[in-house]
């Protein structure tokens, strides 16, 4: 035996039916509103696409620009040679201008570093005090901490 209620519900009509039917029947009426926005959503999403595409060339490229700095660096630590650390300074630089994320603060880190080797303390401190304010990796902000105990023993 089916209870009255259960009657009741059987003869409303399906909600998802009724929501289909509502918006056939106002895109049939609306055809051109609807083209204009469908036109505009592609548009939109092919703008977000392309902007995401740009972003990652952006970082991208401060990564790459990241890592020769950090092979001359590198370099210098071997050889010596001053051309490596100037080298390396301007692609910190270049890295630090561009203000992407931890690359920026890994920059800075050698940047002090590079800093601290030229007998500039001070601003060696200041640029590890910013990574220790700033960045959001435990490492980074655990390293120049330490960068910066280092320095006051001295």
């Amino acid at each position: 035996m089916v209870k009255k209620k259960d009657k009741e519900l059987t003869r409303k009509p399906d909600l998802m039916a009724t929501a289909f039917e509502a918006t056939a029947r106002y895109m049939r009426e609306n055809v051109r509103l609807c083209i204009i926005g469908l036109v505009v959503l592609v548009v939109a999403i092919a703008s977000g696409y392309a902007y995401a595409l740009h972003a990652k060339s952006q970082r991208d490229k401060v990564e790459f620009r990241l890592a020769q700095g950090i092979e001359a660096f590198d370099a210098y630590e071997v050889n010596g040679k001053k051309e490596d650390i100037e080298k390396a300074e301007t692609a910190f630089n270049d890295v630090a201008r561009k203000n992407m994320g931890q690359t920026y603060y890994v920059a800075k880190l050698y940047l002090a570093k590079i800093d601290y080797m030229n007998g500039k303390t001070e601003d060696a401190k200041r640029l590890y005090g910013e990574v220790s304010k700033g960045a959001s990796s435990p490492t980074l902000k655990a390293l120049s901490e330490k960068a910066v105990q280092h320095l006051e023993k001295k």
